[in-house]
């Protein structure tokens, strides 16, 4: 079985409440805390569809067995990685792909690997974009149903958008 844990958040949010108020053209301050949230909420989304990080973060992911020794780390791009170990012992390892988003253990096969890593997250047009559009929907559309109109779950432009950066791991 193969886990994942988000040990800290160590990177900000992409996007601000201003942000948001100038593409939704909101001009009160009434809706901040709210404009926050889905913020956050909006991120925590596009993150999990594309399964990369757009906020850096700190996180342990943990691999009860690999037979070839090569680990595919998920929500890359990968800043750095902190530790590996095999059975709490340190491991020797080989760093593969353009964003470190592999690893290859020296010793092949393993049992109980447990890898530390901080990831870079990604802040760009696209992600801004995909990010304003789906806050908008939410903002738009607060309540669980609008008569006379037809929602959506999340933009149709902002799955698009994403697509580019969509990883399969997840």
């Amino acid at each position: 079985m193969r886990q994942i844990k988000v040990n800290s958040t160590t990177g900000n949010e992409i996007i601000t409440i201003q942000d948001v108020k100038d593409y939704a053209r909101i001009d009160t301050s009434a809706d901040d805390s709210l404009i926050t949230l889905m913020i956050e909420t909006a991120r925590i989304w596009c993150e999990n569809y594309i399964s990369r990080d757009i906020v850096a973060k700190n996180r342990t992911y943990y691999v009860d067995i690999t037979e070839t020794g090569l680990i595919d780390i998920p929500f890359s791009p990968v800043a750095s990685i902190s530790s590996v170990t095999i059975n709490d012992e340190t491991a020797t390892y080989t760093i593969l792909g353009l964003n470190n988003e592999s690893i290859e253990l020296d010793g092949g096969a393993a049992e109980k690997v447990k890898i530390t890593y901080i990831t870079e997250g990604i802040n760009n047009a696209l992600m801004k974009q995909a990010m304003l559009q789906t806050i908008s929907t939410y903002y738009d559309n607060r309540a669980d149903f609008i008569t006379g109109q037809s929602l959506h779950l999340i933009p149709t432009d902002a799955k698009t958008i994403l697509s580019s950066y969509k990883s399969m791991f997840v």
